[in-house]
């Protein structure tokens, strides 16, 4: 057990090391390198001199924004900062004055000339004057002066690397104490959760009392880093207080935090009137497509019609008016919503659209399909049909695909677009009488007579199972072609899935019919009368193998 502990203590503190590392990147991105003379002079060039700032001790001191005595911004703040160093290293504490003249203000640090404030150095701009210009210097420098000074004091950088390793300890006990309770809470939640589930008996109340688990269980992960997420950033501003050349960071860290939160309480509040509007429109959306729903599902189940449709056309129907619905409602919230009004809100709505418009082609094309051969009533649930050379009984027509049973009883899912781009054979639309007929053909000599034929023909088909006397079976003579005589006997059957059974049956009886009148069977093609008949005598339409 001490050495999990010790693992999980290890691994907090790697994953606290992480976000501090993280924190800090963060900060010092528009802290640890702001506008020196160095970054002034890698700015893109503009008429007229690049303002130069001198800073001293990670402190800014004064902005020269003008040449003088032939020197550049930049060069009047090398030289500022090199002097400024110089003087501090030197032993005792200077003071700060300033010298007025022709050509502007001296700074002095110590007795010892530091740099001259030339007029055009005051942002007039702004309303800027010399004398608000030197109280900004004086207190500037003499703070960063006073920095430097006390960083030199014994015992003061070790007194604040011992509070950051304390702050660094408590910091990392303070994570590892905060996952331990959301672990446990956790862990808290699963077993309520799993307790209640084995009561309710109802599989839809489990489901959403898991869904509302998973749920919490995410909260709870959110919260917990923002939590994780808070403590480092406290602890690395309490790290920079500790140093005088890091506390600006730490200010600077504040300013910033304070200004993101209130943007964020400025851009909230100013978010809730849109909000309220576009939920108002979404409930409302919400509200249409439930009396819709109602409405449909009573013709669905035929309590009533509505508008000329039928049961059938009820769901592809229910699904087009709700969908435009909601198309409706999202046009007409996307102004209120916060942030529709940006230029990112704007690219991600282009690029979505753009993305949509590319790869959603054949998915609409689909959907388009499925709606047509819905409503165009080609085929319906139930009927035998041949589509794509994929013969079989249609179990689904669906917004994408139709689903087929085949006669082996495999399921073939074909896209709508082959379905009504292609040919489609139903043989479930026959206007007499619900189901389906079945065809067979035999080719037989002209020396048969063609009624005895009919007759036989007629006979197997009466003694098959299944096939309807009403409408009663036929026969056509299809073709009188040169040495024979092509006949069709049409049955007509309802038990659709039965159709290879039925047919196979009626095959079986011809064949007998036909053996027992002494008829031969030439097909498919007759030409001469063989040697001797080709017929089966009924004493071997049973054969018996050998006896072993």
């Amino acid at each position: 057990m001490m050495f999990r502990s010790r693992v999980e203590v290890w691994s907090v503190g790697r994953r606290f090391a992480l976000l501090a590392l993280v924190v800090t990147l963060a900060a010092l991105a528009g802290l640890a390198f702001p506008t020196t003379a160095v970054a002034a002079n890698e700015a893109a060039q503009v008429e007229g001199p690049v303002p130069a700032m001198v800073r001293y001790y990670n402190r800014d001191i004064l902005s020269f924004r003008a040449a003088f005595m032939g020197r550049s911004p930049l060069q009047r703040a090398e030289v500022a900062e090199f002097n400024i160093k110089r003087i501090v290293d030197e032993p005792g504490l200077p003071g700060i004055s300033f010298k007025d003249t022709l050509d502007g203000t001296i700074l002095l640090l110590g007795g010892e000339v530091v740099t001259m404030i030339t007029p055009q150095d005051v942002d007039s701009a702004h309303g800027q004057s010399m004398a608000q210009v030197r109280d900004e210097v004086q207190r500037q420098l003499g703070d960063a002066v006073a920095a430097a000074e006390r960083e030199r004091a014994p015992g003061r950088v070790l007194r604040g690397v011992m509070h950051s390793l304390a702050a660094t300890l408590l910091a990392v006990a303070l994570i590892w104490l905060i996952a331990w309770g959301a672990r446990r809470l956790r862990a808290a939640m699963l077993a309520w959760v799993g307790e209640k589930a084995g009561t309710l008996r109802s599989a839809p109340l489990r489901q959403m009392l898991t869904g509302a688990n998973a749920v919490a269980d995410w909260l709870s992960r959110a919260v917990l880093l923002v939590a994780v997420l808070v403590l480092a950033e406290e602890w690395l501003r309490y790290i920079f207080r500790q140093f005088d050349y890091t506390q600006p960071w730490a200010t600077a860290m504040t300013l910033w935090l304070a200004g993101q939160a209130k943007l964020w309480l400025l851009a909230a509040v100013a978010a809730i009137p849109g909000l309220v509007t576009a939920v108002i429109i979404f409930l409302l959306a919400r509200l249409c497509s439930q009396i819709v729903g109602m409405l449909f599902r009573g013709v669905q189940n035929g309590r009533f019609k509505l508008f000329g449709i039928d049961r059938q056309l009820a769901e592809p129907t229910r699904k087009l008016t709700v969908g435009g619905i909601w198309l409706f409602a999202l046009a007409m919230a996307y102004p209120y919503l916060p942030g529709s009004s940006s230029d990112a809100f704007k690219g991600l709505s282009v690029l979505l659209g753009v993305m949509i418009s590319l790869g959603g082609s054949s998915v609409v094309g689909q959907a388009a399909a499925g709606f047509t051969l819905l409503y165009a009533r080609t085929m319906s649930v139930g009927d035998l049909v041949n589509v794509a050379d994929v013969e079989g009984q249609v179990v689904h027509i669906g917004l994408f695909t139709t689903r087929i049973r085949t006669i082996t009883g495999v399921e073939a899912s074909i896209p709508n677009m082959h379905v009504l781009s292609g040919k489609l054979l139903n043989y479930s639309r026959d206007p007499q009488a619900a189901g389906m007929w079945l065809e067979t053909s035999v080719t037989i000599g002209y020396d048969t007579p063609w009624r005895q034929v009919h007759r036989l023909l007629l006979d197997a088909a009466g003694k098959t199972a299944h096939v309807q006397s009403t409408p009663a079976a036929h026969v056509l003579q299809t073709a009188l072609n040169d040495f024979y005589v092509a006949y069709v006997l049409r049955v007509h059957i309802v038990q659709l899935p039965l159709r290879a059974q039925i047919r196979s049956e009626l095959h079986a009886n011809i064949q007998d019919a036909f053996n027992a009148a002494g008829v031969q069977i030439m097909s498919p093609n007759y030409i001469a009368d063989p040697e001797l008949p080709k017929i089966v005598p009924p004493a071997d339409w049973d054969p018996k193998g050998p006896t072993p």
